[in-house]
């Protein structure tokens, strides 16, 4: 009988110490810092998670201008209670909908938030979902680092990972970033165990297959990924022989996955990218928002499009560090790529990451990446794990040649702690301060608002058109259609739901409608609508609010003669929600027929 091999008590006291920090700091993040999430982005993506949970499909309760003119232009029914998304891939949705289903956030009124919540229980809910893939993915790395290198750098990139506050912040943001990371990291690992076959010659297509699939699931998460792919395959074609095969059924495999969504999008709008194929026209942020807003479908400009290639690249350039999640060391990959490693298998995959990111890189130019942390462009993260795993493996080879490497104990780790702590620091540094601060809530948001009080206005058959759609449809589970550029637009959606029996009863504006760049650009970004922003300042003209003095804004808010006359300020304690205390509604139904106190929890 052949002896068991001994457990290593020190490495396993280790992994045990490890793990627990690492579900210790899931807790303090999800349980006693959490003030909600933190991108719009997530908040639509688990609105319609939810939808789905409920039995009805993949539909939004977050409408789109533009959505609403692909279906008009294509002369396709509009149906605005039961509206098909084609913004988003179906798989991230698809998974927050099978958690919402397991908590019970499909039933009606369920979480409803009591006057002392800070945070949305179902918030939670998704912030979790997204750390335990992101755990996931540290274990994958762990494994696959471990394959490529040993066990000492697999645990140093496992430890930078969990004390990057860049990914604990796409974990509470609700992207689908960490179910990305965690997909990719496998696709990673299936082709690395296909370069070690075709070293030993042997055939590597099924890893390949494999690794298609997982292409195929990173596909359906995030449609960008889709970039990362078009390296993969310029890879199988160069390396992997016979040449062209191995590309051919990857490409086939990913194929049959997306099939089904793009059929899905050509029904529902006005081609096979749906409305995800205007996030071309402008880089994400207000310019991109803008194009989302407008009745009318963006046309391409071949010239704005280079110009904006060029100008991303030459910022992704300047700002890579950041990009990759503020791993310094993680950008040592490109000095790594000179090394020549003694393994044909291990220079061989270093150029598959390198090929991959090159795309990858390419396709944020061209849909465009902004200096926003969280952009849900944001696919460098996905590689800082292999990058930082080569930069470190070149840092001990180099540092192995130093006498002090050689010595027992700490000394011999110095360049490693010495990255650890740089990378944690800021981490550490924050984590107090959210300990330290009063803000309970995510700043522009008041989740108890929508849930609560907008919710006593507005009736679950009822739409709103607002500058916070994808709050309102997630907080309030109410159908909201985002605030167009002007009010020739608004006129014309209002009559697009006349047409289509849907019932709109009011303009509900939020203080995030002067935030940042929106508040230096109000008047481009709004156009006419700009003094329905005024009005959330108490700005009077002769002693009236501004936005029902205004010549344009008076035949819609005016409490004389407006279309939605009546005015009703949504107002908090300002010392415990401050940022609600000018969310304002405009709507056509008497408030006195629909106020009521919210049952306390």
């Amino acid at each position: 009988m052949q002896a068991q091999k001994p457990i290593n008590t020190k490495s396993a006291i280790y992994r045990i110490l490890f793990f627990t920090l690492m579900i210790s700091l899931a807790i303090i993040y999800i349980m006693f810092t959490f003030k909600g999430l933190t991108s719009k982005y997530g908040m639509d993506q688990a609105q319609i998670g939810r939808q789905v949970a409920k039995g009805h499909g993949i539909t939004t309760k977050f409408i789109r201008p533009v959505a609403l003119q692909q279906l008009e232009e294509s002369n396709k029914p509009v149906d605005m209670y039961h509206f098909y998304d084609t913004t988003h891939s179906p798989l991230n949705v698809l998974i927050y909908a099978g958690v919402i289903k397991a908590f019970g956030g499909d039933a009606p009124d369920a979480y409803a938030m009591s006057k002392n919540q800070n945070v949305y229980e179902l918030d939670r809910v998704i912030a979790g979902t997204c750390v335990l893939f992101f755990m996931i993915s540290i274990g994958i790395n762990f494994i696959l680092i471990s394959n490529i290198f040993d066990t000492k750098i697999a645990s140093i990139v496992a430890i930078l990972m969990l004390f990057s506050e860049h990914f604990w912040n796409f974990s509470k943001s609700g992207l689908p970033q960490m179910l990305m990371l965690t997909i990719f990291s496998a696709a990673c690992y299936l082709i690395w165990k296909a370069i070690q076959r075709q070293e030993a010659g042997l055939s590597a297509i099924v890893p390949v297959i494999l690794s298609g699939f997982m292409f195929g699931l990173l596909a359906l998460a995030h449609w960008m990924t889709l970039w990362i792919f078009l390296g993969y395959i310029i890879f199988c074609i160069s390396y992997f022989k016979p040449r062209g095969i191995s590309a051919i059924f990857i490409t086939l495999t990913v194929a049959i996955f997306i099939a089904g969504p793009l059929i899905f999008n050509a029904k529902n709008s006005d081609g096979l990218m749906g409305t995800a194929y205007y996030y071309i026209n402008g880089q994400t942020g207000i310019a991109q928002d803008y194009s989302f807003r407008q009745l009318s479908l963006p046309a391409m400009n071949v010239r704005d499009l280079a110009l904006r290639v060029i100008k991303t690249t030459l910022f992704q350039a300047n700002q890579i560090h950041t990009h990759i999640g503020g791993f310094f060391m993680a950008t040592g990959f490109f000095l790594a790529l000179l090394h020549p490693f003694k393994r044909n298998s291990i220079a061989a995959f270093k150029w598959a990451i390198f090929i991959m990111w090159i795309t990858a890189a390419l396709g944020m130019s061209v849909y465009g990446l902004s200096s926003n942390p969280l952009d849900p462009n944001q696919m460098h993260i996905l590689f800082m794990p292999m990058m930082s795993a080569f930069a470190l493996a070149l840092i001990s080879i180099l540092w192995a040649r130093i006498p002090l490497s050689q010595q027992p104990g700490i000394a011999s780790l110095i360049p490693f702690i010495a990255i650890i702590l740089i990378t944690a620091t800021p981490m550490i540094i924050n984590l107090q301060n959210d300990f330290r601060t009063h803000q309970k809530t995510v700043l522009g948001y008041s989740p108890y608002t929508h849930n609560q009080v907008l919710t006593n206005y507005v009736e679950d058959t009822e739409i709103v058109i607002t500058d916070q759609p994808w709050a309102v449809a997630w907080y309030a589970d109410r159908t909201a259609i985002w605030l167009p550029s002007d009010s020739k637009q608004l006129i014309k959606i209002e009559e697009i739901a006349e047409k289509n029996r849907a019932s709109i009863v009011g303009i509900f504006m939020t203080p995030s409608i002067r935030d940042g760049n929106q508040a230096m650009n109000t008047q481009h970004v709004y156009s006419d609508l700009a003094p329905l922003t005024y009005n959330l300042l108490g700005m009077q003209l002769g002693g009236v609010p501004y936005a029902e003095a205004s010549p344009v804004t008076k035949p819609i808010v005016s409490t004389t003669s407006g279309r939605y006359n009546y005015r009703v300020p949504i107002v908090e304690s300002p010392i415990q929600h401050w940022s609600s205390y000018a969310y304002t509604l405009y709507t056509n139904i008497d408030p006195a027929t629909r106020e009521q106190e919210p049952d306390e929890k």
